[in-house]
């Protein structure tokens, strides 16, 4: 094989220098340049997620805002006693506004009161009651009463055998109980309905609420309107096209919708996973889009936002370009650096030849000459090692405070985030109660509220301290006990409980609210059955293994197997997480508590959940022991 040999050093040297550069340089080049196309279609995939998720959330709002007004008005006594005394009069009597004052009186402050809700947080364009022989009485755009044929309501089949859930309906304008004119036929309107129960749990009517599509989905179209290439579809759970809503039909939905009737199945089916960014193609213009979907959990109603791969990727292709450019640029830099690299290391190669002919192993390991060695005009150079020997030491060291300090970092972000977990609990709880208390008023128990009251307060302060370092058991478990004394009071003798703690487990050391949500998911879900209800909480202290536990027993129905499972798998795939996951405002109960288990006490972090035999639900968590600081 015969080999090219250069005619001077420097060449040799400029050739290898070039080679070996430009081969790294375009391999790093390469690299960035996946790695930031990867990031731009990540950010990309985000920022749709994202939007997605902001739609989702803004229509849950709307429909939330809707159906908590529609609760407002079924539990609100004044309504009560309207339906009672006038909305539906006995057989035989022909009740009017002009015919009785008391009537006109009582039916215009119902109208008021239900006016100023509308007014005061823009909930919805209408309220309607109807009773079961068809006389509504509206309040918003129509103020007044009249009679309409309820059977013939879009609604009426399903709002009937849902018995109370609600129900939403996108209607035409022309369609409405409106005679003032409010209702035109190219107008589109969100129904909630809920049929309205007395005292006694009978049917009396249906409570309707009605809002402006243009209104419920304003923020869709100001989001659409700025993106020309941006398109946003929403698709009820019937699979009727909600927005945009120039049709209603379920037939109609898949020719309006941007993307395909197949890959519209494909969502239905679930097999586009919802989040995950998705390339289609547009119906009429065959273009590629990026579709990424998110389905409501409040309404389940699906939104669909596409784009076009072309703009949402715009960013890519001008990176190419730049990146093409700063290639050429950095492959001319380094033949020029190479040159003068190779040209500087050339100079003084003869003088560093005979040093090294001359410098044997023990001065190279002390740095010093020995007094023979020849002498250079410019002896710096050895000490220039030396200050290389000493930079290095130092940026050892530098390197090593800042692991120190990257794991003081890491362990405070830790707490930060068990703290931030352990808070998420309190509007939880201050939801429930306030609610409890708003039941309770009306059913005039004020002797029970004063005490549900002064429990509540001392549970507030419990709450409202700090705990970074958690909080001993028996502080815990005084605190579950006042919570259970606030539900005996709602439930009297139909709930019981028990404690059995052993005392070796008084000053043991948990996190803040981590029994207390084991006993509010039981009450949840755990008191489906006839009463009495039955609660048993007890310990168990092994002190070879320095670990305790604690068991929750209920007498319930017991937990779904599906629901179970899904539970028993997110346990089991913690020991494969990289990082503890984190959760959103509303993710209380089981799956918190394990989360800030595996926070306080990592591998020794234990939950068991299993259905017992003969009935009811076993919760058993617990940890490494942690006693209080003397």
């Amino acid at each position: 094989m015969i080999r090219y040999r250069f005619r001077t050093l420097q060449q040799s040297l400029f050739m290898y220098y070039s080679a070996v550069f430009i081969v790294f340089a375009l391999i790093v080049a390469g690299l960035l340049y996946v790695f930031l196309a990867n990031d731009i279609r990540s950010r990309s995939e985000e920022q749709q997620k994202q939007l997605g998720a902001s739609l989702v959330s803004n229509l849950d709002q709307e429909v939330v805002k809707m159906n908590n007004f529609s609760m407002n008005i079924v539990y609100s006594n004044l309504v009560k006693e309207h339906f009672s005394h006038y909305l539906s009069p006995a057989e035989g009597s022909e009740q009017g506004l002009a015919e009785d004052p008391a009537f006109y009186k009582d039916t215009t402050t119902l109208i008021d009161v239900i006016l100023a809700i509308i007014s005061s947080s823009n909930t919805a364009k209408q309220a309607n009651i109807y009773d079961v022989n068809g006389k509504m009485l509206g309040a918003g755009a129509f103020n007044g009463q009249m009679n309409v044929d309820l059977t013939q309501r879009p609604w009426y089949n399903e709002t009937w055998n849902r018995n109370g859930w609600r129900v939403i309906t996108m209607l035409d304008g022309g369609s409405l109980p409106m005679p003032t004119g409010e209702g035109e036929s190219d107008s589109r309107y969100v129904s909630l309905t809920r049929v309205y129960k007395n005292g006694n749990y009978v049917s009396q009517g249906v409570v309707e609420i009605l809002q402006d599509a243009q209104t419920m989905f304003n923020y869709l179209h100001e989001i659409q309107a700025g993106n020309e290439e941006l398109h946003i579809d929403v698709i009820d759970e019937r699979g009727s096209l909600l927005y945009p809503f120039s049709r209603s039909s379920s037939e109609d939905a898949e020719a309006t919708v941007m993307i395909s009737s197949q890959d519209l199945a494909m969502i239905r089916t679930g097999q586009y996973p919802p989040g995950e960014m998705q390339e289609v193609v547009h119906t009429d213009s065959n273009s590629p889009q990026m579709m990424t979907y998110m389905t409501s959990a409040e309404t389940g109603w699906t939104v669909i936002v596409t784009q076009s791969k072309q703009s949402l990727f715009a960013n890519l292709n001008r990176m190419a370009t730049l990146f093409i450019g700063a290639t050429f640029g950095m492959l001319l830099l380094i033949l020029v650096l190479s040159y003068l690299i190779s040209k500087r290391v050339t100079l003084p190669l003869h003088r560093l030849q005979r040093i090294i002919q001359k410098i044997g192993v023990q001065d190279l390991a002390t740095g010093q000459d020995s007094g023979h060695l020849f002498k250079l005009d410019h002896p710096s150079s050895i000490r220039e090692m030396d200050e290389l020997n000493d930079t290095f030491v130092r940026l050892n060291q530098q390197l090593m405070q800042s692991f120190q300090d990257m794991l003081a970092l890491k362990s405070q972000e830790t707490d930060t985030r068990l703290f931030a977990l352990q808070s998420q609990m309190n509007p939880h709880f201050l939801y429930n109660n306030i609610t409890n208390i708003s039941i309770m008023a009306e059913e005039g128990m004020n002797d029970q509220i004063v005490a549900f009251c002064g429990h509540i307060t001392a549970m507030l302060r419990y709450i409202s301290a700090p705990s970074p370092e958690g909080v001993t058991l028996s502080e815990e478990m005084n605190y579950c006990e006042r919570y259970l004394e606030c539900m005996k009071i709602r439930f009297e003798e139909d709930l019981h409980y028990t404690f059995h703690i052993p005392e070796g487990m008084h000053h043991i050391r948990i996190p803040m609210l981590l029994i207390q949500p084991l006993l509010e998911n039981t009450i949840k879900y755990g008191l489906g059955d006839s009463p009495p209800w039955k609660l048993y909480v007890g310990g168990e202290l092994n002190e070879a293994e320095e670990t305790w536990r604690i068991i929750v027993e209920d007498n319930g129905p017991g937990m779904e197997p599906e629901v179970l499972t899904s539970i028993q798998a997110y346990i089991a795939s913690s020991e494969e997480w990289e990082r503890i996951p984190d959760l959103a405002i509303n993710g209380m109960g089981l799956r918190n508590i394990w989360i800030r288990l595996k926070l306080w006490y990592g591998s020794k972090a234990q939950m068991h959940i299993e259905n017992r035999l003969n009935g009811g639900v076993r919760i058993t968590v617990g940890g490494s022991i942690r006693k209080e600081r003397g």
